[in-house]
């Protein structure tokens, strides 16, 4: 579970803007549960990535704008998204990384992480999207398919 003050206070930021009064109400309208929207609010507690999306999407942005790992509002959403595995599996293959083994070398990720994200069809963590992110020196958005833009954010 990662903690992030600079999370917790774009998180606030963004959220002081919805009319709603109650937690509840204000979790309900971005599409995430209640427990979540408190301990992002109250504790900086980062959401596990599908919330991260919920919220990201919710108020058109970049999942780095909203972890506070960019200042810049900027984000061009994809009109044909893709899933993580399929970027994930692009990107692999143009850098010409033979095997899922290989490219848990190279990412300093273990491979029973990897070997989940493809059997379950699952999302990584922030921590590890982060990772491969630099990695590859592409966006979260463009692992997570949510843009077609592979610019990093600064």
């Amino acid at each position: 579970m990662a903690i992030s003050t600079n999370f917790q206070k774009r998180f606030i930021e963004l959220t002081s803007d919805i009319e709603a009064k109650s937690k509840e109400k204000k979790a309900e309208i971005i599409g995430i549960n209640r427990s979540t929207f408190a301990n992002a609010l109250n504790y900086g507690i980062v959401p596990k990535t599908p919330s991260l999306i919920s919220i990201a999407d919710y108020f058109d942005i970049s999942i780095e704008y909203l972890i506070a790992d960019t200042d810049d509002e900027y984000f061009d959403k994809s009109k044909c998204p893709k899933s993580f595995l399929e970027r994930l599996e692009e990107l692999r293959i143009e850098h010409g990384i033979r095997t899922r083994y290989e490219l848990a070398q190279k990412l300093l990720i273990h491979r029973n992480n990897i070997a989940q994200w493809y059997k379950l069809n699952c999302l990584p963590l922030i921590d590890d999207l982060i990772i491969i992110a630099n990695y590859f020196n592409v966006s979260i958005d463009y692992l997570l398919g949510r843009t077609d833009d592979k610019t990093p954010y600064k």
